[in-house]
């Protein structure tokens, strides 16, 4: 085989790879979205995580619903340490309901995942949905809540 002939294949199956997994990466982007949706809707409404309400509205695969679980089971615990790690005269309630969606998802997620990774997908998340700079509130609170469990 020409070597030539060689580098185009092996080029070929970069390009499949690379879209593999930017497909996955974007799937994976999507799940999350769906979660922190249901933790904004709770948080905009003032109300608990219901997840057989959601279960009977969508269509969320186990991973998804396990992790709503998850987190409706830990959601107080949650927020009251994102609220220990802001500005003092920064008040929980008056953060964006989806600022504090992310938040909350963000700290779950770290507990089971690269706290820098996650922390980056989240500011990146708030950079996109949200059009002020509360990704930087984002930003400090999941930075400071990785490093307290580090502990």
């Amino acid at each position: 085989m020409s070597e030539e002939l060689k580098q185009n294949i092996e080029n070929q199956s970069d390009k499949k790879m690379n879209k593999q997994k930017a497909e996955f990466l974007i799937k994976k982007f999507n799940a999350r979205f769906s979660i922190i949706k249901y933790i904004y809707q709770a948080e905009l409404f003032e109300k608990n995580i219901d997840v057989n309400e959601i279960f009977e509205n969508e269509f969320l695969d186990k991973w998804q619903i396990g992790t709503l679980n998850n987190i409706a089971s830990k959601y107080d615990a949650l927020t009251k340490l994102a609220q220990k790690f802001l500005n003092e005269d920064w008040d929980w309630n008056r953060i964006s309901p989806l600022t504090r969606a992310i938040i909350i998802y963000g700290e779950y997620e770290i507990l089971i995942n690269n706290p820098k990774v996650v922390i980056n997908e989240m500011i990146n998340m708030a950079k996109i949905y949200i059009p002020n700079n509360d990704y930087k509130i984002v930003n400090k609170v999941l930075d400071a809540y990785a490093k307290q469990i580090k502990k």
